[in-house]
């Protein structure tokens, strides 16, 4: 637990905005939707609305925050975003052999993979421009020991 515990941190209401990362209902997701919401009554309490998707399976989640009575701050997960140049993909299982900008090689990331088994949007597109010999760069999420494909672009530098 205590692994898990360094993952996550504290954050004020302030540091948490619209395509940031916090987690709902215990569930990492990129954040939609983080608007304070107006006092009920003039002594009401200050509410944050915040929505969005779990990183890693889509699904969304939504939920009110009490910023007032007994509020210790938003738990944030501790990300970390690194580019990667593509060097093989495995259209069966989804695993990419990566390169570092150091020239040392990945092997323990995956594409994100449907309930149905099939690829999500992003791996499919991953899969065809490397099928039909593009370069890639591919930007990696690290999120709670995991890590997740979150964008492709072609790779100008290759």
């Amino acid at each position: 637990i205590s692994d898990k515990d360094e993952q996550i941190i504290k954050a004020p209401p302030e540091a948490v905005k619209k395509g940031g990362y916090c987690m709902i209902r215990g569930m990492p997701c990129k954040l939609e939707i983080c608007e304070v919401l107006p006092k009920a009554t003039a002594n009401g309490n200050k509410r944050l609305h915040i929505r969005g998707p779990n990183v890693f399976t889509g699904k969304h989640y939504e939920d009110t925050l009490n910023l007032t009575a007994g509020f210790h701050g938003i738990d944030v997960p501790v990300t970390v975003k690194a580019q990667y140049s593509i060097m093989d993909v495995d259209s069966d299982t989804g695993f990419l052999s990566l390169l570092t900008d150091s020239g040392d090689c990945r092997e323990d990331v995956g594409l994100v993979k449907n309930e149905d088994g099939s690829f999500d949007e992003l791996g499919q597109e991953v899969i065809s421009k490397f099928e039909a010999g593009e370069a890639l760069k591919l930007t990696v999420l690290s999120i709670l020991g995991k890590d997740v494909v979150i964008a492709c672009d072609v790779d100008t530098g290759a």
